[in-house]
């Protein structure tokens, strides 16, 4: 099981990548920054386990696993929790992503330097067999954005909300946040630009806003530090959201948070009678609220765009 910041190196034929301290320290100048200040790193071998590890000097009881370059972060976070060596708010923060999921699956760019993490999220009342799932369940999406705009406020970056998992900041996508369940397993996968942003022309034309990166020459945000913030946020945060309020509460305060909130926007790949509308909240579920013509419309899928 994980229990502390560990590095993990597949064995043999294990799908985990293999890595080195040595190896993530010369990817990337914020990873060899990140790599010295949490050393020294111990190894230690299980030959129970289909993985080696190195465990971080730093003693911090947080169980995050570091790997190297993979497909994705959730895939080795899933390999983990297969395992059983995942415990709930452990996580998986990768070096690099070869194939790296957006929304819909669509392939991200992920090079070295910035966040590539999977939580294993508490697990959330799912309803019987045939029922409509729990609000809080439905709009677990838009709680992890909401609470990824607050972790990146409270370190000093104002972000908001694309609906319904994006974040952008000065207009600008720095992240997304992607979620997969298996059967009474949530996996929350986060991506940030802290270093480094795709080219316009690298996205996909007339349905994603352009890409921006965090760091400036001022602040210089290291991938496992701003990734320990994070998920130390979300752990001490998420709770209260679903314990002290009611989701028409929580979505009310969360509208507030959403960019373009009050003005005119189309929507790419939404349904057919609602192309272009103003953006006036959420509904009860977490729908994208869009008035047309007079006339309220609740939005579920699409891209949301500025005119």
């Amino acid at each position: 099981m994980i229990t502390r910041i560990t590095i993990v190196s597949g064995k043999d034929e294990s799908p985990i990548p293999k890595v080195t301290p040595e190896q993530l320290f010369q990817a990337h100048p914020l990873w060899a920054r990140d790599i010295e200040r949490f050393g020294p790193w111990n190894s230690e071998e299980d030959e129970c386990r289909t993985y080696s590890t190195w465990l971080s000097g730093a003693r911090a009881g947080r169980p995050i696993a570091i790997c190297g370059s993979c497909l994705s972060s959730l895939d080795v976070a899933w390999r983990l929790n297969s395992l059983e060596d995942l415990p709930e708010w452990g996580s998986v923060l990768a070096v690099e992503q070869n194939t790296g999921r957006g929304q819909v699956r669509r392939e991200w760019i992920s090079p070295p330097g910035n966040i590539y993490g999977a939580i294993k999220w508490p697990g959330l009342a799912t309803g019987a067999p045939g029922e409509f799932r729990p609000v809080w369940a439905r709009i677990l999406p838009l709680i992890v954005g909401y609470l990824a705009c607050r972790a990146l406020k409270d370190i000093g970056v104002e972000t908001q909300l694309k609906w319904p998992n994006d974040l952008l900041k000065d207009g600008k996508k720095i992240g997304g946040i992607l979620i997969e369940e298996r059967e009474s397993t949530i996996l929350v996968g986060i991506g940030l630009n802290t270093a480094s942003a795709p080219e316009r022309e690298q996205l996909r034309p007339d349905h994603a806003v352009s890409a921006a990166c965090i760091n400036t020459e001022e602040m210089q945000l290291g991938p496992l530090e701003t990734w320990i913030h994070f998920v130390d946020y979300f752990k001490s945060q998420f709770d209260s959201i679903i314990s002290m309020q009611e989701p028409e509460e929580f979505l009310k305060i969360l509208a507030d948070q959403l960019v373009w909130f009050g003005e005119e926007v189309k929507i790419v790949d939404g349904p057919k009678d609602v192309s272009v509308g103003r953006i006036c909240g959420l509904s009860a579920d977490g729908g994208l609220i869009i008035e047309k013509d007079g006339v309220q419309h609740t939005v579920y899928s699409g891209s949301v765009m500025p005119l």
